[in-house]
């Protein structure tokens, strides 16, 4: 039930108080909206914020961008830090590109492709040649795709069909999760009259012969792209020089709903399926092989199990009839198991538990696989034969992730496989599939001294007693005294781990004597499926409690202290921001949320905030129990009158179909209104880019800049 009435907009400007400093903010436009839950009356007076439409907006986000610049323009050390970014990124690209180019060059595929960057463009043109001609040739011009002169198109993904000489290519518009599909013809170079239109990201697109296999949704109601859920996913199969309204259906989603899915890919020449299945009145999940006939498709289940949120089963590699599978049914560390798919559910188990975590199975030639483990900070990889034999195990120092350690080709002699650290990029080795030796491939330099670094491994105490992990990553000689400046960084939801992996601006936080914390919270996979269920759902506060006792451990060890201690995070870890900052906001001298979600009341009732992995990871508002557990942590709904909250950077894309930008407007909104004025909030609006995406080098570094200036700013750090 919804009651609107306006309220006047007003603007004001950032003033300097004698005392202190204090800011004025542009007041924003108000209604007086009341959501009903439960019998429970919610008021949400800046819901208008949700019409990207609405005119109110601009005027407000206008006002936000002059707020935001003023700010800008008074950090000296961004010129500095500009230089410094560029120079990073530029010395470790150069590398990573020379690198690439060998990589590359030892495929012998019959086309080469590469990104060509114009000036007056935002991203890469796509070029071509034919393997061992000297000059590329123009293939795709990004400019003929654009809607507007404001409308930037990227190149998301490219499908090669070598056999036929074609090409598919996908493309975004403003970092979108919507899809659209071109063909070419790489003989003649000529684009082909064929567009595909409505798929999403995530999609697995193949070719089939001179056809195209691909999954398409609903269209979204015009001017409600980002805020629309997708529904009505099909299956569906491509004839060149055909309309796609001609396009032949193979399966759609019983699901009408948009809440659960159906995925599909292409391995070892099968089509496999991983859907839901009814069995006399009971849902289970299946895995399946694709049948495409000229006529007619079906599904040949191989494998039914529970339908449980907390149980997961990978294809990893196929091995003629038998398809090996990453699981932890039955096996909270995980397991490997072999499937028949020539029957149902005959399965055997390969590899069975153990009592370290099993991150990745992957298929090594023709005749092993290569199971990664984690345990205490340390990564391991045991190599076995089909039949579950331990041929080699390789240990890895604490600190270290194993990359890459994979090889699809029946008839390599090697694979390549790297080893990345929060403070290095990527180190390359060879490995011999025949006696399982390795040696070095290729190092990448960088213009500092690595050596000067390490990453620690820690653990503490939370909340309720239990011991969370955590890598700490800084300059050997730091001193702990309780002054150092110190960025935690947290994600904690979906089961994903965060582990090790080089980041050139990070990097530069380091050198300048920053500490980086990552503890991996509840919620996330650090420890296994039961980690992930136990920060879940109505465990959330877990992951916020584990997040705050990491921050207490860093100031009782005496690594920093309240007013030199700063938070980030990204969509998920953006909530886990918001959320921290409202429940202890003394803690925390900056925080910095990117694409976080914000409303939890409402984030289920726009694009993919019901989908069945949102409705796992949170609950639902329609469920009592979950509604009081969503308000209990829900950012916005937990703003105090009056209260010193951190200084807050919210980084938001203006196109964000994931988590649609609203959720950074209306926390803003709130704590402008609300929050003491001696604290600075403000907003940095990617325009034309989505979650997270649609961002070419320029853009990229401008959001970097914000980000750091405005943590080295607030935390006093000297650029030099």
């Amino acid at each position: 039930m919804t009651r609107l009435f306006s309220i006047v907009l007003m603007f004001s400007v950032v003033v300097i108080g004698n005392a202190q400093r204090k800011y004025r903010y542009a007041k924003a436009s108000k209604d007086l909206t009341t959501n009903v839950y439960f019998g429970e009356t919610i008021e949400d007076p800046y819901q208008w914020m949700e019409n990207p439409n609405d005119p109110r907006l601009a005027d407000w986000l206008k006002s936000q961008k002059k707020l935001t610049d003023q700010q800008w323009k008074k950090r000296v050390n961004a010129i500095s830090l500009s230089s410094q970014i560029a120079s990073m990124y530029n010395n470790t690209f150069a590398e990573k590109k020379d690198h690439y180019k060998e990589t590359v060059d030892s495929v012998k595929s019959k086309y080469q492709f590469r990104d060509k960057y114009v000036t007056s463009r935002r991203f890469p043109n796509l070029e071509y040649r034919l393997r061992g001609e000297k000059h590329y040739k123009k293939l795709v011009y990004i400019k003929d795709f654009q809607l507007d002169k404001d409308d930037h198109v990227s190149i998301t993904d490219t499908y090669t069909n070598e056999d036929y000489d074609l090409i598919a290519i996908e493309m975004s518009h403003n970092g979108s999760d919507w899809r659209e599909v071109y063909f070419y013809n790489l003989k003649t170079g000529e684009q082909l009259p064929d567009k595909l239109m409505n798929l999403r990201v995530g999609s697995n697109l193949f070719w089939e012969e001179d056809e195209f296999i691909y999954d398409a949704y609903d269209k979204p109601e015009k001017g409600r792209e980002l805020l629309d859920k997708a529904k009505g996913q099909k299956l569906f199969r491509h004839k060149l020089g055909t309309w796609q309204s001609e396009d032949r259906l193979l399966y759609q989603n019983p699901d009408t709903t948009g809440t659960n899915d159906f995925r599909y890919f292409k391995l070892g020449g099968k089509l496999f399926f991983k859907h839901f299945y009814k069995v006399r009145g009971k849902t289970y999940k299946a895995l399946s092989i694709g049948n495409i006939l000229p006529q007619s498709f079906y599904l040949s289940k191989f494998l039914l199990y529970p339908n449980s949120k907390d149980i997961y089963v990978t294809i990893e590699a196929v091995f003629g009839d038998k398809v090996f599978l990453n699981t932890n049914w039955d096996a909270a560390n995980g397991r490997v198991l072999a499937a028949d798919i020539s029957q149902l559910n005959k399965v055997v188990e390969i590899i069975p538990e153990y009592d370290i975590l099993l991150t990745n199975v992957n298929k090594l030639g023709k005749e092993k696989i290569a199971c990664i483990y984690s345990d205490k900070g340390k990564n391991s990889v045991l190599i076995y034969n089909l039949e579950g034999k331990l041929l080699r195990k390789i240990d890895f120092p604490e600190g270290k992730k194993l990359n890459d350690f994979y090889e699809n080709d029946d008839d390599a002699t090697h694979t390549d496989f790297s080893i990345s650290s929060f403070y290095h990029p990527r180190i390359w080795y060879q490995l011999s599939l025949s006696d399982l030796t390795f040696k070095p491939a290729a190092v990448i330099s960088v213009p500092y001294d690595a050596e000067d670094l390490e990453t620690r491994y820690v653990t503490y105490k939370s909340k309720d007693g239990t011991d969370i992990p955590m890598y700490i990553t800084c300059l050997k000689s730091t001193k702990l005294k309780g002054d150092n400046p110190t960025l935690m960084y947290g994600y904690g939801g979906y089961g994903f781990t965060v582990s090790p992996d080089f980041n050139e601006s990070l990097t530069l936080w380091l050198l300048h004597g920053g500490i980086l914390a990552v503890p991996n919270v509840r919620g996330g996979g650090a420890k296994g499926s039961e980690w992930g269920k136990a920060g879940r759902k109505l465990n959330k506060q877990n992951a916020i409690d584990d997040f705050i006792a990491g921050a207490e451990y860093l100031i009782s060890e005496q690594y920093t202290n309240s007013d030199k201690l700063a938070i980030n995070g990204g969509s998920h870890g953006g909530l886990l921001v918001g959320a921290t900052i409202t429940q202890r906001p003394e803690l925390f001298k900056v925080a910095i949320a990117e694409a976080g979600a914000f409303d939890m009341l409402r984030f289920e009732k726009f694009t993919v905030g019901s989908v069945n992995t949102n409705a796992n990871e949170f609950g639902s508002i329609e469920n009592k129990e979950d509604y009081d557990n969503l308000k209990s942590y829900s950012p916005l709904h937990n703003i105090k009158e009056g209260v010193k909250y951190p200084n807050v950077l919210l980084i938001t894309g203006a196109e964000d179909d994931r988590v649609p930008p609203f959720h950074s407007y209306k926390f803003l909104a709130t704590l402008q209104e609300k929050a003491s004025d001696t604290s600075l909030y403000q907003l940095y609006v990617v325009n034309g880019s989505g979650h997270g995406g649609a961002l070419n080098t320029k853009d990229f570094s401008y959001k970097l800049l914000h980000k750091y200036s405005f943590l080295f700013d607030q935390l006093g750090i000297k650029i030099y």
